[in-house]
């Protein structure tokens, strides 16, 4: 990780102060996102990305090279049905930034196909955890309770996130792009606190194992 963001860091220095505005482009892109965290028993969540992204071409290295980063409002999270004990639904908002770098191949004049890979880092915004309850009152019957409570507060998950990703995807006349990707987290979600039991209160990261895997579909307008 330390390699890819020193290479990132040269090539950004180096280039954007040689002709970056000949080969800089702006555009803004939205989509949706398929997400869900590496625990047993999560499943996949519905949700959306949009914001604004940058492309600088870098000719002086390769022909077809380019550098691509973005800022982008992303819902991500995951649910889970516990059947008769109830369910859980976790909403999670980040401000993200993917930073890639990518080649693009031209097939004519209107057409091109493209890839890139590299990092990601998110930081957590907003978001409610709700969780439905299923139980027996007094007289046995089925009931069930609501209760929702912040995804970011201090019994939930962890705002920082980071990991990497990768898209590949098509360009027509070098403005409309459709793009599929995929980010794989490395840092784990979760945080809980844990009372030592004397005037100290600790908090601990106990850690659940559990990891933010996204699987994007975008499309894009490049200026």
């Amino acid at each position: 990780m330390k390699k890819i963001l020193l290479l990132i860091a040269v090539m950004v220095a180096s280039f954007l102060t040689a002709n970056a505005q000949e080969n800089l482009k702006w555009g803004v892109v939205a989509g949706m996102n398929v997400s869900k965290m590496s625990a047993t028993g999560l499943d996949t969540k519905i949700g959306y990305h949009v914001g604004v992204r940058a492309e600088l071409g870098l000719p002086q290295v390769a022909n077809g090279l380019y550098l691509d980063a973005a800022a982008l409002l992303s819902s991500k999270g995951a649910k889970t049905d516990m059947g008769d004990l109830g369910s859980q639904k976790i909403n999670a908002n980040y401000l993200e930034i993917p930073i890639h770098i990518g080649y693009k191949y031209a097939v004519n004049d209107n057409f091109s196909v493209f890839g890139s890979f590299g990092p990601y880092f998110g930081y957590g915004l907003f978001g409610k955890t709700k969780v439905e309850e299923l139980d027996y009152d007094d007289d046995y019957e089925l009931i069930k309770t609501s209760s929702k409570y912040d995804t970011f507060g201090n019994d939930g998950l962890k705002r920082f996130d980071c990991g990497l990703g990768f898209n590949i995807g098509v360009e027509i006349k070098k403005t409309y792009r459709v793009s599929l990707g995929y980010d794989f987290g490395l840092t784990e979600t979760y945080k809980s606190k844990f009372d030592a039991g004397d005037e100290n209160y600790e908090e601990l990261d106990l850690g659940s194992g559990a990891k933010n895997r996204n699987l994007t579909i975008s499309v894009a307008y490049m200026f």
